[in-house]
């Protein structure tokens, strides 16, 4: 289970390597640089389909590796995941506007979710590995690199 939390960080690294450098993504919208399309599809469009498939199909294991008792609510997370995982990869082919709304989304759910762990780990002393490890940092420095990535290009 632990190599699995690793998931997102590895696609993560993936994407900021082809990015920076300059691997053109397939299909990839001409308005959007490298870097900005691997970020779309492969950080947050791929581990967010990563992480729908866990919360939907093995919600036990996946509560218990962030800390917490298996709830209903993981069905809701597992469903927008799925929609921000699929949302994310039609962004790097429809362009720069949907780039921008998904990169708002983003933002919103996964620097929230870092702060509901943040919480945890404060409150709770919850350091496991999917509350504490690899998710928590990819759920501040995605959006973050998004951002940036549009920044720049």
């Amino acid at each position: 289970m632990t190599i699995l939390a690793f998931i997102p960080v590895i696609l993560y690294l993936l994407a900021i390597v082809l990015g920076l450098l300059g691997v053109p993504m397939p299909l990839a919208a001409d308005t959007l640089s490298p870097l900005t399309a691997w970020m779309l599809a492969v950080s947050l469009g791929l581990s967010s389909l990563w992480s729908a498939f866990g919360h939907l199909t093995a919600s036990e294991m996946v509560a218990k590796s962030i800390g917490w008792a298996t709830s209903p609510f993981q069905l809701e997370i597992g469903w927008a995941n799925l929609g921000i995982g699929l949302g994310a990869i039609a962004a790097a082919v429809l362009g720069r506007d949907a780039a921008i709304a998904i990169t708002i989304m983003a933002c919103c759910f996964l620097w929230g979710a870092a702060k509901v762990h943040t919480d945890e780990m404060i409150r709770e002393k919850n350091f496991s590995i999917n509350n504490a490890g690899p998710i928590y940092f990819w759920d501040i420095l995605t959006p973050l690199t998004l951002i940036v990535s549009l920044l720049l290009g």
